[in-house]
């Protein structure tokens, strides 16, 4: 079963700034996302965490005056891309609210 199959959230091409703390708050980096989807994103970064970490990510959809926050985890990690694939991470969104869920649906125009 390929990824897209495996998928429960249409996913938009979408280049969105995203800002990552570790699950405890500290840190931080800045990661750009490839794609966008109720569910989660696809991060292109060459430092990679591993599956099943968590993380706290924090993003602003356009046009929107503020930003989403959620925590997170690594479902999957691309180390070796094939192609024109670039490297990254495939991030699961475990907690938005239902305000911020509605607002991304609704700007990625989900059903």
């Amino acid at each position: 079963m390929s990824g897209a199959e495996q998928r429960r959230h249409v996913r938009r091409a979408l280049s969105v700034e995203f800002r990552a703390r570790d699950a405890a708050g500290e840190g931080e980096l800045t990661l750009v996302g490839a794609d966008l989807s109720a569910g989660g994103t696809f991060l292109r970064c060459d430092v990679l965490l591993e599956p099943g970490e968590t993380l706290i990510l924090e993003f602003r959809l356009p046009g929107a005056p503020v930003p989403l926050a959620t925590p997170a985890r690594v479902a999957w990690v691309r180390r070796f891309p094939d192609g024109d694939e670039p490297a990254g991470m495939g991030i699961q969104f475990l907690a938005l609210s239902s305000g911020d869920r509605q607002a991304l649906e609704a700007a990625l125009g989900a059903d």
